[in-house]
């Protein structure tokens, strides 16, 4: 799945595995009712492993159809880290409602399975999304194209291929400012974080638009509930993706979001 090419002349695929691999276990899930009240579910790992590569090769073809790009490719797939989440010595409720929530069957077989034989990236600590973000920035900044269905991924400055939507947008700079502070104010229920109380999608997007993409904007929300600004600091470093610059790969040091990086 991995081509030699003109690194000028390629386009690299980063794709969330966590996402494609899950995806492609549990739609192979089968159930079997044996009768007298016992019933069993299983997988065929072989069509587990067909369904993802023939749903890879779907994917990135209309993914460079849709960007207009002829040339070579090379899919990178992104795991994410076994090891605890950095985000989680920031805010310990964050990511606390999956605990005890299974995967689906064979999914630890299959991401074994890409990890040994396509080219694939963990690193410690960090989930798929700042591996991506990382790297749709850096290294393969201006030629790489995000394959997720996970809406975080609007706050990387780059293009997004939205399999579940069968869209590609491209994030500009200020999109991607736009959708953290977003997030800041409204949160995220399936990553466990509140956000701003009382903040959803309409008021979110009216205070935005109206008072303006700041970060007094966001300041201003919290203040106005009785949350202090270290509360809405600490919200939005839960929502940032990191991005080129935020960590070290000698150290793995982590930057953490300030305001400041509205600037940057």
């Amino acid at each position: 799945m991995i081509m030699k090419h003109d690194e000028l002349h390629c386009r690299y695929i980063l794709v969330d595995a966590d996402m494609v691999v899950y995806r492609a276990c549990s739609s192979c899930e089968t159930e079997i009712d044996w009768g007298n009240d016992i019933f069993t579910l299983h997988v065929d790992f072989n069509e587990a492993l067909a369904y993802f590569m023939t749903q890879m090769d779907r994917w990135i073809e209309r993914a460079l159809e849709l960007d207009q790009f002829v040339g070579q490719v090379e899919p990178i797939y992104i795991f994410s880290s076994s090891e605890k989440l950095f985000r989680k010595d920031i805010l310990a409720t964050y990511k606390l409602n999956r605990v005890g929530k299974r995967k689906p069957l064979a999914y630890r077989a299959l991401c074994k399975w890409v990890s040994e034989h396509c080219k694939a990236i963990k690193i410690k600590h960090l989930e798929a999304d700042d591996v991506i973000g990382i790297l749709a920035t850096g290294a393969y900044k201006g030629n790489s194209i995000i394959l997720s269905a996970d809406k975080d991924m609007q706050s990387i400055p780059t293009k997004f291929y939205n399999f579940l939507k069968d869209e590609l947008t491209e994030t500009t700079k200020e999109d991607a400012i736009y959708w953290h502070l977003y997030q800041t104010l409204v949160g995220d229920v399936a990553d466990n974080y509140t956000g701003c109380p009382r903040i959803g999608d309409k008021t979110a997007r009216k205070l935005l638009d109206e008072k303006g993409v700041s970060w007094e904007t966001v300041v201003g929300a919290y203040k106005h509930v009785a949350l202090s600004e270290e509360e809405a600091l600490r919200q939005a470093q839960v929502a940032h993706i990191l991005q080129y610059g935020d960590y070290d790969n000698k150290t793995g040091r982590i930057k953490l979001w300030t305001p400041a990086n509205l600037d940057r």
